[in-house]
């Protein structure tokens, strides 16, 4: 599946999402009007009725009979709005499988790459140039890797503006050459500027190699980190695409799975 067949996916899961929202609103909305107005008109009816049988029988009867049609009434719009929330329901299960089929692939696709960071370049770099500067980049780090295991490297854009160069996404042919890559990461800092192609004066020690993460992953992390700093926890990571939460050197490593893991977290503490 194309990356922009998966955005345009998202973005129509999220718009479907959005709607059935606002319907499930909508239908709240109408119940409790319906049950309000019945309400009411039961009290005034109630009323009149008393006032009914001072008068005649024939008032009585004919407010008994608005009653009956109006409580009939009220029934048939909650039947109809049961039928209602019980299609939303069945469109937002067929709405999270999409969803869920989503993440799947992501999470298949993003297993291939790494992000790297603070690796210098040029203006006028190439996809074939930035493949070659992370190729040199970690057969230097020790990692048996060559050109021919990257599928391609290209520079991204980052939501905030800064003055550093901008994240290197490098995706490989095999896992593999992706699992020794990550292995010897945190020797990319130590590599000799020259040996790859950069000036003598380039800064390298700020380069850092992560799994690249689905947006889904990255919103994930970024709360596990939250949980981590509020509640004391000394170790938050990510391995192979999983986060990791751990209280101390001791303590056992808890895998993150979802938002509701951190919730139970910190619903223990």
């Amino acid at each position: 599946m194309p990356r922009e067949s998966v955005t345009s996916l998202k973005q129509e899961n999220q718009a479907l999402n959005d709607q059935l929202d606002a319907l499930f609103k909508e239908v709240k909305s109408l119940k409790d009007k319906c049950k309000t107005e019945g309400t009411t008109q039961v009290s005034g009816d109630n009323s009149s009725i008393k006032a009914a049988n001072v008068e005649s029988e024939r008032s009585l009867q004919f407010l008994s009979d608005e009653y009956d049609d109006l409580t009939a009434a009220n029934s048939d719009v909650l039947v109809q709005l049961k039928q209602i929330t019980r299609r939303l329901q069945e469109l937002s299960s067929q709405v999270e499988r999409v969803s869920n089929a989503i993440d799947e692939f992501e999470n298949y696709s993003y297993q291939y790459n790494v992000k790297i960071i603070g690796l210098p370049g040029s203006a006028s770099e190439s996809a074939l140039d930035t493949s070659s500067l992370c190729a040199n980049l970690f057969r230097l780090t020790g990692a048996e890797v060559s050109l021919q295991d990257i599928d391609i490297a290209h520079r991204v854009l980052t939501r905030r503006e800064s003055d550093g160069p901008k994240p290197v996404i490098c995706k490989f042919v095999r896992r593999l050459a992706k699992g020794k890559v990550m292995e010897v990461r945190k020797q990319a800092a130590e590599v000799n500027p020259t040996s790859i192609g950069l000036s003598a004066d380039t800064e390298l020690r700020r380069v850092r190699i992560f799994d690249h993460l689905t947006p889904k992953k990255q919103k994930l992390l970024f709360e596990a980190k939250k949980l981590k700093e509020r509640d004391h926890y000394r170790f938050c990571w990510d391995k192979n695409s999983v986060i990791y939460l751990k209280k101390d050197e001791g303590s056992r490593a808890i895998k993150i799975t979802d938002v509701d893991c951190l919730q139970r977290l910190a619903g223990e503490t």
